[in-house]
């Protein structure tokens, strides 16, 4: 928007220089993005915000100056506008002005409408004055009548428009919408087929105006006019930029109308464009029509001063937030005992609506420069939940899981639908989000893999020689109400560790073992494994993780197809815990125990057994009938081969009997030894070597 000094100085004093007013205007929210000379004056261009819809008008622009600078704001006086003498000597018009008839069918898109009929017009060229401020604000100058509907715009904000009033059959203005494929020639020379959601200004015979953008040909000001009907109203927001958009034509005046006038300045308007009509045209007011709604009161907002004051860091009396909002056009009331204002905004702020937007308009007035900059002191979250076990106990986890070795990763908790099925899991097992921001974001995950392997195949990909990650997360299990539990998923590939003398991969028992490491010390228990189907494993090597019988998760190889899906052609293993199960069988640490002094008995025991038998029950049931004396359990050899018999294989385990109090004799470790191997027949079938 263009607001020359010159016309902003007839509505406040201002002794400003050009450039600093620049600088004040910008820093209170409406940027000036430069300052031109016309014809010898100082132009601002200002960028106008959508809400800001007042600040479309020079008056608006001097109501900011005023507020931000302490001055009074000189509003244009309204001088008379019928004087019956002159009236007498004018011509008759055509139309009666008793005819004058003017009815809105569409209350919706029109809620107030105000017609002013103008006799004994001449139509000429408008004072040098205006026209050099209507060029200025970029307005070619067409006539008076024409000319003040234009200034009185840009003064006011407040779109007008003048009819021929002779040329309105009967003299009726009817606001409605356009009747189907209804045509009219606007003032730009196009003709339009308009649609029954345009609302137009209609007479008695066809529409004469579309409303709010434009006028039509048939209708407008010419030299000949006489009568005048000057219109001003207040058109609905939405329907006017629909039109606009719709017939591809853009107005000064929907440009205003599209962000919503001031009801109040409806009449204003009205009456200071009808006042400049009767003292630059020779005109006389005969009749005046308004219709439609009154103005409503807005309703009164409550502003807290103390709650200002920590909004904006800031130390605020009452005095100064009533005086601040006091020259933005506000009513503030309060009482003396308490901090409460009552703070009533002015009819054109149609923007202040909650007490945060009053909070705004003091950091406005105050300058933002002008706010120190400060920590806001709050006790965070975090710092709460830090002294909750659950926070302690995933913490320890985390703990654990970079003491083996592992870098912890954090990765996407949506995934997608393609995501979903390479590892073996269909779209009704997974929680669908109803909105999602992208198809690559459908769904919560169900586990932590399909995260772990886009982290694998980046790493991979990027040539990293091995990679060593763990997540601790949530997942969503679907299901006639979506489960959700605590997760921790482990993911190896590549070289565990590299230099010039070895070179380690990671493997399955590398997996096994980091697992089984990390349970012992979150649970104090060791975990056992069963080969088992996994949905995203290779049925070879996979495996469920069991504490005592209680199934706590899955280890194995990520199968081959999910391998080549993923495009990964190093080996990936795999592991996902459930960590809410994990810390039911939480146990409480036990004392450290000083070793005992006594040495040992060691024993081998090796047997055979049939395929079907895990070598985890077989190590269980040592440790179960051994008792306290079977204090170490160790397999040193696993062998198969011909000379066993078919679907079996050979066991070798290394026993250390060990009595805590005393030294255990050959006899008693002997004796424990035959019971365990026993044992082992019985239960398995076992055959001793």
């Amino acid at each position: 928007m263009k607001v020359p000094l010159e016309w902003l100085k007839d509505y406040v004093a201002i002794r400003l220089k050009p450039e600093t007013l620049a600088d004040r205007l910008t820093m209170a929210g409406l940027e000036v993005t430069g300052i031109a000379m016309v014809n010898g004056q100082a132009v601002f261009d200002i960028e106008i915000t959508p809400n800001r819809a007042d600040c479309l008008s020079i008056i608006g622009i001097a109501r900011e100056v005023a507020a931000m600078t302490g001055q009074r704001i000189k509003l244009p006086q309204r001088q008379a506008t019928s004087d019956k003498r002159q009236a007498r000597t004018r011509p008759t018009l055509r139309t009666p002005h008793s005819a004058l008839r003017i009815r809105i069918e569409d209350r919706k898109g029109c809620r107030r409408y105000i017609g002013r009929l103008l006799a004994g017009v001449t139509i000429g060229p408008s004072p040098s004055w205006m026209q050099r401020r209507l060029l200025a604000c970029g307005i070619r100058p067409i006539n008076n009548v024409v000319d003040i509907t234009n200034y009185v715009l840009l003064e006011s904000g407040q779109p007008l428009h003048a009819f021929d009033f002779d040329r309105l059959a009967q003299g009726v203005i009817l606001v409605r919408r356009a009747k189907p494929k209804e045509a009219m020639t606007t003032l730009d020379g196009v003709a339009r087929t308009l649609s029954p959601d345009v609302l137009v200004i209609a007479d008695a015979a066809r529409a004469v105006a579309v409303a709010g953008v434009m006028g039509g040909v048939g209708s407008e000001v010419t030299p000949r006019t006489t009568a005048v009907l000057l219109e001003s109203a207040w058109f609905d927001p939405v329907i006017v930029r629909r039109t606009s958009r719709a017939l591809g034509l853009a107005s000064e005046s929907s440009y205003r109308f599209e962000r919503g006038v001031d009801q109040v300045g409806v009449e204003t308007a009205s009456a200071r464009a009808a006042s400049l009509i009767c003292r630059l045209a020779g005109a006389a007011e005969q009749a005046c029509r308004d219709v439609g709604a009154k103005p409503l009161v807005k309703p009164a907002i409550v502003v807290d001063a103390s709650l200002a004051s920590r909004w904006l860091g800031l130390p605020l009396s009452p005095a100064q937030i009533r005086s601040s909002l006091a020259r933005l056009g506000c009513r503030v009331s309060s009482s003396e005992s308490s901090p409460l204002l009552r703070v009533v905004p002015p009819s054109f702020r149609r923007d202040l609506i909650h007490d945060v937007d009053c909070f705004e308009e003091l950091a406005r007035l105050i300058g933002y420069e002008r706010i120190p900059a400060t920590l806001p002191a709050a006790i965070m979250p975090a710092s709460r939940d830090a002294q909750s076990p659950l926070y302690r106990n995933l913490q320890s986890i985390r703990c654990l899981g970079a003491s083996l070795g592992l870098m912890e990763t954090v990765t996407w908790s949506l995934v997608s639908e393609m995501e979903l099925s390479r590892c073996g899991w269909t779209a009704g097992e997974a929680l669908r989000v109803t909105n999602p921001l992208s198809q690559d974001y459908a769904f919560v995950r169900p586990s932590m893999i399909m995260g772990l392997l886009r982290a694998i195949h980046r790493n991979l990909s990027q040539g990293a020689q091995g990679v060593r990650i763990f997540e601790l997360g949530s997942v969503v299990q679907a299901g006639t109400v979506a489960h959700e539990r605590a997760s921790l998923g482990i993911a190896l590939a590549g070289a565990w560790s590299r230099d010039w003398r070895t070179k380690e991969t990671c493997d399955f028992f590398r997996l096994k073992g980091l697992v089984d490491a990390l349970i012992q010390r979150l649970c104090g228990q060791p975990a056992t494994c069963r080969a088992a189907d996994v949905s995203w494993a290779d049925p070879a090597e996979a495996a469920r993780v069991f504490l005592k019988s209680r199934a706590v998760g899955a280890i194995g190889r990520l199968s081959r197809q999910a391998a080549s899906a993923w495009d990964l052609d190093d080996a990936v293993w795999l592991a996902e815990l459930d960590v809410t199960s994990l810390l039911q069988a939480q146990r409480a640490l036990e004392s450290a125990v000083a070793p005992s002094p006594f040495p040992p008995v060691k024993r081998d025991l090796s047997l055979v057994v049939d395929n079907a038998i895990a070598c985890d029950q077989v190590a269980s049931t040592i440790r179960e009938v051994g008792g306290a004396m079977a204090q170490r359990v160790e397999l040193i050899d696993r062998y198969t081969g011909r000379q066993l018999p078919p679907n079996t294989y050979s066991l070798t385990f290394s026993i250390e009997y060990r009595d805590p109090a005393r030294t255990l004799t050959a006899d008693e470790a002997d004796d424990v030894h035959h019971r365990i191997g026993q044992a082992l027949v019985e239960r398995f079938a076992a055959h001793l070597r």
